[in-house]
């Protein structure tokens, strides 16, 4: 039986694997062993914020934000999760540029898929020109140019991969084919080959010439024609026959080597297609939830500087702009942590110090002959508290004033049925004349 503190030892030596990968600068081999550790342990903090460094560093920014917001919400408490993306979000050009990458990159695999590769070319030269450590755009720019057998600039895209990522493995696949299809593969072995077969000669090394017999005229014009016709003889008999033959096994070499090279390339191709293929429904599910968590953070940044601007407000004085300001909130969002106690701080202001004063200036306005202006301010008081007496009272007699006599005496049964114990009860009976 495996136990818990089983799982993370090993969660934590896949995690401790991850981490000399990465110092080495092998940042896909450290994936591999972090996402081994998750899989063990989805709780090992270190692993999953390291995952989502690598993902930033291989301008994954998206799948690193994934990463980190997992991180924060299952450790909440000092985790450099939170740092990490409150740096971003200090930032805004950073989110902004990564769901911009995400959509072009998208948009260039759509035009390489569907035979319009010059345009994805170009489209990737810019993200690759603006995101260089992007090693995805890399990886594609670098398969386009070797479909069109622009094997040095697939070169150099791949040398991009390998400064971010040095064992990539698709960049290692690709690059061997690239130094092939230049010839440096031949160079690079020749080189190693010349490097340990060649001796330097040692001081006790000596070179004793043999002694050699002075030749006549005569014998070395005989020399001369027998070499010619032994060489003639020997180049037609045995020299020729082998070159002829020699020409024709290379031929036979290189068709068969063409024709394997041609389907490795081709097997290479339809891997690397499927594997982006995978990749593009991973970007589009990761698209969706970075677009709902910027939405998310835009809606709880706004909500929380509406509620400190009522607060400011009423703090002022200007109570109509903070009442006004309070009846637009919506509670649904801003009844939930941690905008709960801010949310209750402005209920009691409003509710209760806000309210009365409205009611009050309304009186004052009325009294002042101001009739209009003292209507405005029941209203906006029964919108505070729609089923308050008091106001209810005081609109009805407002009304009653100016001959509404229908409008007054819904009010004033509204509060015989619904406030019978209230003072104003016995007001309205007598106002509405029952």
């Amino acid at each position: 039986m495996i136990y818990p503190a089983d799982l993370s030892k090993i969660a934590n030596a896949y995690y401790n694997r991850g981490l000399e990968r990465a110092q080495l600068q092998d940042l896909s081999g450290a994936a591999i062993y972090l996402k081994e550790a998750l899989r063990f342990d989805k709780y090992c903090t270190d692993a999953r914020n390291l995952l989502g460094l690598i993902f930033f560093e291989m301008g994954e920014t998206a799948a690193a934000l994934v990463q980190w917001v997992i991180s924060l919400n299952l450790d909440p408490e000092n985790n450099p999760a939170d740092r990490y993306l409150d740096e971003i979000q200090r930032k805004p050009a950073v989110l902004s540029n990564a769901a911009s990458t995400i959509k072009r990159f998208n948009q260039a695999l759509f035009l390489a898929q569907n035979g319009q590769e010059d345009f994805a070319v170009i489209e990737l030269r810019d993200i690759a020109g603006k995101n260089p450590k992007y090693v995805k755009a890399q990886l594609l720019l670098s398969i386009l140019y070797m479909q069109s057998s622009d094997n040095v600039k697939a070169g150099r895209a791949l040398m991009e991969v390998l400064k971010v990522d040095r064992n990539n493995p698709q960049a290692l696949v690709l690059m061997d084919e690239v130094k092939k299809r230049t010839g440096r593969a031949d160079i690079e072995k020749s080189k190693l080959e010349n490097a340990f077969s060649h001796r330097q000669m040692e001081d006790d090394d000596v070179i004793l010439p043999k002694a050699r017999r002075q030749a006549t005229a005569e014998q070395i014009l005989l020399y001369v024609i027998a070499g010619i016709a032994v060489g003639l003889l020997s180049f037609y008999l045995l020299i020729l026959p082998t070159i002829r033959k020699g020409y024709r096994d290379e031929l036979n070499r290189n068709l068969i080597d063409n024709s394997q090279e041609l389907s490795s390339i081709n097997a290479d191709y339809t891997r690397l297609k499927e594997n982006f293929d995978s990749l593009q429904a991973e970007y589009l599910d990761v698209s969706q939830k970075l677009t709902a968590y910027e939405e998310e953070n835009a809606a709880f940044t706004s909500m929380y500087e509406k509620l400190n601007s009522i607060i400011d407000d009423y703090n002022a004085g200007d109570i109509v702009s903070a009442v006004n300001s309070y009846l637009e909130i919506d509670r649904e969002r801003a009844s939930q942590e941690p905008l709960l106690g801010q949310l209750q701080e402005v209920d009691r202001l409003i509710i209760n110090d806000g309210f009365n004063t409205i009611l009050e200036t309304g009186t004052t306005e009325w009294n002042a002959g101001k009739v209009q202006e003292a209507e405005y301010y029941y209203d906006l008081a029964l919108k505070i508290k729609n089923d308050d007496p008091e106001a209810m009272y005081l609109m009805a007699r407002l009304m009653q004033s100016q001959d509404r006599i229908t409008e007054a005496n819904a009010l004033f049964d509204r509060i015989v049925g619904e406030h019978p114990e209230s003072r104003y009860a016995q007001r309205a009976i007598e106002a509405r004349g029952y």
